[in-house]
């Protein structure tokens, strides 16, 4: 669907305020979807550093 829709398409519903003014086109969604997932990997990066230190740099 996202490689047939040009990326300033509309959506064809409406997210909740206060989102809603935000996602005006089809770019606006795809860059929400990227910026939540990156958040969120963020988050678990987080946790698993504080399990027990480890950070996934340097050697493997």
């Amino acid at each position: 669907m996202i490689a047939r829709t040009p990326l300033s398409a509309p959506p064809q519903g409406r997210h909740p305020e206060p989102m809603g003014d935000e996602l005006a086109d089809l770019r606006g969604i795809i860059m929400h979807v990227i910026e939540e997932t990156a958040r969120h990997a963020g988050h678990l990066d987080i946790a698993r550093e504080l399990l027990d230190g480890r950070t996934g740099l340097g050697p493997r």
